[in-house]
């Protein structure tokens, strides 16, 4: 009877330390990780400390520390100035087996709470919320390979898009189709750019790598006709229609740093290439033995805009301000006034010299050259394809995956002002991507007083509802936005069969 009891007293204790019930939370720290499918688990770099008081402590790791230092050392290289980190507090509270971790910063009016569960795997607290990917856990705590499992699994259930399970393609609705997407310029076999049409912008400034004029690191970049362009205000009204107007440039407004006007490449057949946020690329791939395989040449990151209103795109950034060049190698981040205007380019290559960034200045120093002595017609500056007669249009043209979109639209709001999209499932009327939609698809059209002449934007944007293969019918509409404080209206709309984008 003795020895039984011993067995069921051993057992029950062997139960309650697999089943790492009633931890002393207080007790070492707790690493924030993730999970692998082998069940290891690898701490991100931080960890909690929970105290006896009710609040927790942030720790970081040597690794983490010395990366926190770096970028401290380089923002105040780069201004002068401290990074002031936000004093974030942390409580936590034990709600029988959930753990309850608090996070408030008062004045960034900031304020969050995480749960993890309490008992269920030894050394490991779990997120209570299935979409969450880390966990907290002690060192060297570990999951069985099918407890792995099971938490990814019920990660890809909880994340899963179920919005077009039920949905049918709409009957007795005209459905355009999108355009395919461009083989030649795929993401996995991405054209080097170079095949554009001649004496284009984008064939100067690729071509120009490895062999064009340099720039000192020191150089001053100017761009006079820019300057000219800005110094009045009838100059720059102008000036803005031009941009506006060309194709070749998307003229469009960005909720914290204003006007912007950045350039577009074009694909081979010479229709615009609208890429996400206008960097256009192209990476040589790795050869068995880790070196990279082709022309040196070919392999670049580019983009060029100017910020109208003197500030850079991503301005917003606290770490990396743009407002002055920078540069890590051979990855350049040029940026000058020119007049108000902050002109702001990046080029990065294998070649020393900024070759790019010097042709893509003298480029545009002779085409605004010619706006200023075409000021009475600008339509003389302006690419043939910019304008056409007719009615409006707007066309749908896949992209690199499934749900992500190129748009051609062809319009002419007879004033200056913004347009952009509103997208809805038809049976439901379900809006898609509302917020996102607008800010990706936002830009200035060109106009004039003749409602038959149509002028032509490109845009680039992501539809988020559905996944792959899940095809439903939605009405786009493009909706303009008058400068002179009028109100909103729809222009036209149409019709598509699409698929949302999967994550």
């Amino acid at each position: 009877m003795k020895k039984y009891a011993v067995c069921l007293l051993l057992n029950l204790c062997l139960i309650i330390v697999l089943s790492g019930a009633e931890p002393d939370l207080t007790e070492g720290m707790w690493n924030v990780s993730v999970p692998e499918k082998s069940g290891e688990i690898k701490p991100f770099g931080t960890s909690f400390r929970f105290k006896t008081d009710g609040t927790a402590e942030l720790v970081y790791s040597e690794k983490v520390l010395k990366l926190k230092e770096q970028m401290r050392q380089e923002y105040k290289k780069r201004t002068g100035k401290e990074i002031k980190e936000p004093d974030i507090g942390f409580r936590w509270e034990r709600q029988d087996d959930l753990l309850k971790l608090h996070a408030e910063n008062p004045q960034l009016k900031f304020k969050r709470t995480e749960v993890y569960v309490i008992g269920k795997y030894p050394g490991v607290l779990m997120p209570q919320n299935h979409k969450q990917f880390f966990l907290l856990a002690r060192d060297g705590a570990k999951l069985l390979p099918e407890q792995a499992e099971k938490f990814f699994r019920r990660l890809s259930d909880a994340t899963r898009d179920t919005f077009a399970d039920n949905l049918k393609l709409p009957e007795n609705v005209q459905l355009a189709e999108p355009e395919k997407e461009l083989s030649s310029v795929h993401f996995f076999t991405r054209s080097h750019w170079r095949d554009a049409p001649k004496n284009s912008f984008q064939q100067e400034v690729v071509s120009a790598i490895g062999k064009g004029p340099k720039l000192a690191d020191d150089a001053d970049c100017r761009i006079p006709a820019l300057e000219k362009l800005l110094a009045r205000p009838e100059t720059k009204a102008i000036f803005l229609q031009y941009l506006a107007c060309n194709p070749e440039w998307r003229l469009y407004r960005e909720r914290r740093s204003g006007l912007h006007a950045v350039r577009y490449f074009r694909y081979p057949d010479g229709s615009i290439a609208a890429s996400l946020n206008q960097f256009y690329s192209h990476f040589l791939p790795t050869g068995e033995n880790g070196e990279k395989v082709g022309d040196p040449a070919s392999e670049y990151q580019f983009r060029f805009e100017i910020g109208l209103d003197g500030k850079a795109w991503n301005s917003s950034s606290p770490l990396f301000p743009r407002d002055k060049t920078e540069h890590h190698g051979n990855n350049w981040h040029t940026r000058f006034f020119s007049g108000n205007a902050l002109v702001n380019i990046f080029d990065q290559s294998n070649f020393p010299g900024r070759q790019m960034t010097a042709a893509a200045l003298a480029r545009t120093e002779k085409e605004f050259s010619q706006l200023l002595e075409n000021l009475k017609d600008q339509k003389k500056c302006l690419p043939s394809d910019s304008f056409r007669r007719g009615g409006p249009d707007l066309i749908l043209r896949n992209s690199i995956q499934g749900g992500i979109y190129e748009a051609a639209v062809w319009c002419n709001p007879g004033e200056k002002g913004t347009i952009y999209l509103k997208a809805f499932e038809i049976t439901k009327g379900t809006p898609l991507s509302a917020e996102r939609l607008k800010m990706n698809s936002n830009c200035i059209p060109g106009w004039s007083g003749d409602p038959h002449e149509q002028f032509f934007s490109a845009m680039h944007f992501t539809i988020y509802e559905g996944r792959w293969g899940q095809y439903y019918g939605a009405r786009f509409e493009i909706w303009f936005q008058p400068d002179s404080g009028g109100p909103e209206r729809k222009l036209f709309e149409k019709n598509y069969k699409i698929q949302g984008w999967e994550r």
